[in-house]
């Protein structure tokens, strides 16, 4: 049935401006998953700023000294009177992200495979402490969602003009982080609200991103966007794809690769001396491997890299003097590196083997440990619990917090539990801990060594100091391969831009 004279002005002014928009040289798949992200993601920024109220009220609430309640008060009214605008200004930063999909000749210079700090962040580059926040927080989006993104990113990438990953992918982490910022800077958002601000937006938005890439998943599924995808083929296809620009004949330049790959696991500080110098021993067995299977450095299933990855991750918690003959863990994989040192051809049944075998012994090891950090919260839990009538305690004001001390505070608050510290407690003794609980109200941090007793206890005011001074380090529990890939991957791009 015809419609010709019944279209109203208005709508034939929202065609006209369709018609000419940068989004209509768009697919149309394409601008159904921004409008679908785009109220999703409205939805989760009100439930973000409903919630600020009752948060900062609460922190206000608790706050120790009249310029600590200041601030969460202060902060309260800023938000009150700028969240429509931040919220429309984040919206307007997809919407131009998207826009730029289909003007290749326009779109900014991207570095796949870059630390998502150093991509996403160029706002922040200036300061150290806020960059490592903001870089915790996309990793942890990554570390849960990393295979519906980059499924996600290898689909997207059939219809737009510009290469993706998961780095530089519209609906990728980073890619939100920098929306939001951006909305707040343009609001001339104060920075100790900002700092505030982005803790509540991990958690009402960061967070909630697997129903954004599984519904942008599904859009795509259902009109035909490599709907058989495998999850091989996809994370595969993206890191394929970054090696290959930087690479052209893997096989020529493998060489050149494990090279860089070992020279980062050398110098990488997440890892304790003891456990470079048992790794060192295995680049030429890895250049073996990588010449014969390509694999190796697209494929996260691959073998040889999940027993790097899984060893590197058992022994996170070693110390300067791990290499004990005593000590079980360092012979069982002083034994796997001996077995691989030895690695001639390709001989993947071998490696299968010592990662099963490996994996079982980890097990075994982490079911006694999970216990006995059980057993050590419970009973720094029950030696916390008030006295039945608890002596007054004289509270004492806070000295104002400067910008830097409210970045200490944001910094302490991403320790999440589970996470791995460095203390460095003189010039010759550093201390690896994991963090099992948080006594509150006091922020009383309990640590305990990677066998599960208890080592250190701090408080929030303390380990802000360490922090900020360096003598206590957040150490980097991502996958090693992974995190000396990305390092790979930006240092060749920077060469190849000079």
């Amino acid at each position: 049935m015809q419609n010709d004279g019944k279209v109203g002005p208005a709508h034939r002014i929202t065609t006209e401006w369709a018609m000419h928009s940068p989004l209509a040289r768009l697919p149309v798949i394409l601008l159904q998953v921004h409008d679908k992200a785009a109220q999703q993601l409205r939805t989760e920024l009100h439930v973000l700023f409903d919630n600020a109220d009752e948060t900062l009220f609460e922190m206000a609430d608790k706050a120790q000294g009249d310029t600590e309640q200041s601030l969460f008060f202060e902060a309260m009214r800023d938000v009150r009177l700028k969240r429509k605008h931040i919220e429309r200004g984040f919206l307007e930063h997809l919407f131009e992200a998207f826009v730029r999909l289909a003007q290749p000749e326009n779109s900014e210079p991207t570095l796949q495979g870059v630390v998502p700090a150093q991509a996403a962040f160029s706002l922040m580059a200036d300061d150290l402490e806020r960059a490592q926040v903001t870089s915790a927080m996309v990793s942890r989006v990554l570390n849960h969602n990393q295979l519906a993104l980059c499924q996600l990113s290898t689909r997207l990438n059939t219809l737009s003009c510009v290469p993706l990953d998961e780095h530089n992918n519209p609906l990728g982490p980073a890619k939100l982080c920098e929306y939001f910022l951006q909305a707040e800077r343009d609001q001339g958002v104060d920075i100790k609200v900002k700092l505030i601000m982005l803790r509540l937006f991990e958690k009402y938005l960061l967070s909630r991103t697997q129903h954004l890439y599984a519904d942008a998943n599904q859009l795509l599924i259902a009109t035909g966007v490599l709907p058989d995808l495998s999850d091989r083929t996809s994370c595969c296809a993206v890191k394929t794809d970054a090696l290959a620009q930087d690479s052209p004949g893997t096989s020529e330049n493998a060489s050149n690769l494990v090279g860089l790959l070992f020279d980062y696991i050398r110098d990488d500080r997440n890892l304790s001396p003891p456990l470079r110098k048992l790794l060192g021993l295995l680049r030429e067995p890895m250049l073996q491997i990588a010449q014969s299977d390509q694999n190796f450095f697209s494929c996260d299933s691959h073998p040889a890299r999940r027993l790097l990855n899984v060893i590197a991750g058992a022994a996170i918690g070693w110390g300067a003097s791990a290499d004990d003959c005593n000590d079980l863990l360092y012979r069982k994989i002083e034994h796997v590196v001996l077995q691989l040192a030895r690695y001639a051809g390709n001989n993947p049944a071998l490696l299968e083997s010592l990662l099963h075998d490996f994996s079982m012994f980890t097990r075994g090891e982490f079911s006694r440990i999970e216990l006995l950090e059980q057993r050590t919260r419970d009973a720094e839990q029950a030696r916390s619990r008030p006295k039945l009538q608890p002596a007054p305690v004289q509270s004492l004001s806070l000295p104002a917090l400067d910008e830097q001390g409210h970045l200490g505070l944001l910094l302490v608050s991403q320790l999440r539990i589970g996470a791995w510290i460095e203390l460095q407690e003189d010039d010759n003794t550093r201390l690896r801990c994991k963090l099992i609980t948080i006594l509150e109200p006091e922020g009383t941090h309990i640590f305990v060594n990677r066998l599960g007793a208890k080592v250190l206890e701090k408080n929030r005011t303390d380990l802000i100091v360490q922090l900020r001074s360096g003598t206590v380090l957040l150490l980097d529990d991502r996958l090693l391969i992974d995190r000396a890939l990305e390092s790979v991957i930006d240092s060749l791009r920077q060469s190849g831009a000079e």
